[in-house]
């Protein structure tokens, strides 16, 4: 995989990193929700941020070194899968929670907008096979 591979991942995570990090601050301003959910609403927050950091680290360092690092597929897939996984389950709660019609409309887009970001992250992170598990070496006495 080339270097150039992971920049829909990197802007997969700024897009992650400014709506999970805006969603902190929204958890803790939220006069509705107890310690518990603002704890475990923050958990799922800091989770999505740690790995646009680790994968932001990971773009800069193929970037830097003109090489990506053996795990950065396997990254951006998990990255992509959890961003879909919960934005899904999300969206769907939203829109059937009894939100306002605006509060459905933003949401709604910033979910369509994180999967497809995800979806292309992946995509091109394993657009020429690499990024995928080692295939097994040849043990035959010819390989």
């Amino acid at each position: 995989m080339r270097p150039d591979a992971l920049r829909p991942a990197a802007l997969l995570s700024v897009v992650t990193l400014l709506i999970w990090t805006t969603r902190i601050r929204n958890i803790w301003t939220d006069d509705e929700l107890d310690t518990a959910g603002q704890v475990s609403r923050t958990a799922l927050a800091l989770l999505f941020s740690a790995l646009a950091l680790a994968t932001l680290a990971t773009w800069w360092r193929a970037r830097r070194d003109e090489a990506v690092p053996a795990y950065a597929g396997r990254l951006v897939r998990t990255f992509a899968a959890w961003t879909v996984v919960v934005w899904v389950v999300r969206g769907v709660q939203i829109a059937l929670a009894d939100h306002a019609v605006g509060f459905v409309v933003v949401h709604s887009v910033l979910a369509l907008g994180s999967i497809a970001l995800a979806i292309w992250a992946d995509r091109s992170a394993h657009a020429d096979g690499a990024g995928d598990a080692p295939r097994p070496r040849d043990l035959s006495p010819s390989g």
